[in-house]
Protein backbone atom coordinates (compact mmCIF):
# COMPACT_ATOMS: atom_id res chain seq x y z
CA UNK A 1 0.00 0.00 0.00
CA UNK A 2 1.11 3.28 -0.86
CA UNK A 3 1.20 5.89 1.89
CA UNK A 4 0.98 8.79 0.29
CA UNK A 5 -2.12 7.42 -0.99
CA UNK A 6 -3.10 6.43 2.36
CA UNK A 7 -2.92 9.63 4.02
CA UNK A 8 -4.93 11.78 1.36
CA UNK A 9 -7.87 8.80 1.35
CA UNK A 10 -8.05 8.94 5.32
CA UNK A 11 -7.49 13.10 5.33
CA UNK A 12 -10.75 13.60 2.06
CA UNK A 13 -12.38 10.77 4.20
CA UNK A 14 -12.23 12.20 7.68
CA UNK A 15 -13.08 16.23 6.18
CA UNK A 16 -16.13 14.08 4.51
CA UNK A 17 -17.35 12.70 7.66
CA UNK A 18 -16.91 15.73 9.62
CA UNK A 19 -18.81 17.86 7.53
CA UNK A 20 -21.47 15.25 7.11
CA UNK A 21 -21.57 15.01 10.79
CA UNK A 22 -21.67 18.45 11.92
CA UNK A 23 -25.13 18.86 9.53
CA UNK A 24 -23.04 20.27 6.12
CA UNK A 25 -24.03 17.55 4.29
CA UNK A 26 -24.57 20.14 1.21
CA UNK A 27 -21.23 21.37 1.58
CA UNK A 28 -19.65 17.74 1.57
CA UNK A 29 -21.51 17.13 -1.80
CA UNK A 30 -20.59 20.63 -3.45
CA UNK A 31 -17.05 20.84 -1.95
CA UNK A 32 -15.78 16.98 -2.24
CA UNK A 33 -17.85 15.64 -5.24
CA UNK A 34 -20.07 12.94 -2.52
CA UNK A 35 -23.18 12.28 -4.08
CA UNK A 36 -26.29 11.59 -1.58
CA UNK A 37 -25.59 7.79 -1.58
CA UNK A 38 -22.45 8.26 -0.47
CA UNK A 39 -23.24 11.18 2.42
CA UNK A 40 -25.78 8.40 3.57
CA UNK A 41 -22.93 5.88 3.70
CA UNK A 42 -20.50 7.86 5.32
CA UNK A 43 -22.55 9.23 7.93
CA UNK A 44 -23.11 5.62 9.32
CA UNK A 45 -19.52 5.01 9.32
CA UNK A 46 -17.22 4.62 12.64
CA UNK A 47 -13.91 6.33 12.15
CA UNK A 48 -11.73 2.39 11.85
CA UNK A 49 -13.83 1.81 8.66
CA UNK A 50 -13.07 5.17 7.19
CA UNK A 51 -9.30 3.65 8.09
CA UNK A 52 -10.09 0.96 6.50
CA UNK A 53 -11.68 2.07 3.23
CA UNK A 54 -8.52 4.36 3.10
CA UNK A 55 -6.12 1.49 2.66
CA UNK A 56 -7.00 0.86 -1.20
CA UNK A 57 -4.39 1.37 -3.27
CA UNK A 58 -6.32 4.20 -5.63
CA UNK A 59 -8.32 7.54 -4.79
CA UNK A 60 -11.23 7.02 -3.08
CA UNK A 61 -11.96 10.10 -4.97
CA UNK A 62 -11.73 12.54 -7.94
CA UNK A 63 -9.61 15.16 -8.04
CA UNK A 64 -11.30 18.41 -9.39
CA UNK A 65 -9.28 21.01 -10.58
CA UNK A 66 -10.74 23.98 -11.83
CA UNK A 67 -9.19 25.06 -15.07
CA UNK A 68 -9.34 28.82 -14.49
CA UNK A 69 -7.11 28.36 -11.63
CA UNK A 70 -4.17 26.87 -12.63
CA UNK A 71 -2.74 29.73 -14.17
CA UNK A 72 -2.78 31.83 -10.84
CA UNK A 73 -1.54 28.58 -9.26
CA UNK A 74 1.45 28.05 -12.10
CA UNK A 75 2.22 31.72 -11.55
CA UNK A 76 3.08 31.39 -8.24
CA UNK A 77 5.23 28.36 -8.71
CA UNK A 78 9.16 28.69 -7.52
CA UNK A 79 11.79 28.58 -10.11
CA UNK A 80 14.17 26.27 -7.69
CA UNK A 81 12.59 22.95 -7.04
CA UNK A 82 11.03 22.84 -2.98
CA UNK A 83 10.50 19.41 -1.22
CA UNK A 84 7.11 17.39 -1.74
CA UNK A 85 5.87 18.18 1.78
CA UNK A 86 5.85 22.22 0.89
CA UNK A 87 4.61 22.11 -2.88
CA UNK A 88 1.55 19.27 -1.15
CA UNK A 89 0.99 21.94 1.42
CA UNK A 90 1.17 25.07 -1.18
CA UNK A 91 -1.31 22.87 -3.36
CA UNK A 92 -4.31 22.34 -0.76
CA UNK A 93 -3.68 25.85 0.93
CA UNK A 94 -4.15 27.23 -2.63
CA UNK A 95 -7.28 24.94 -3.10
CA UNK A 96 -8.68 25.69 0.21
CA UNK A 97 -9.21 29.22 -0.77
CA UNK A 98 -12.64 30.48 -1.41
CA UNK A 99 -14.07 30.35 -5.05
CA UNK A 100 -11.06 27.97 -5.91
CA UNK A 101 -13.20 25.08 -5.74
CA UNK A 102 -16.06 24.53 -8.87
Amino acid sequence: MDENIYNLNLDYLILAHALIQSGRKQQAMVSLGLTPEAVTILAKMPVDQLKVLARSDVLSFAPRFPVHSWRTFLRNEPMVSEPFEQRAFRLRMFLSKPGSQS
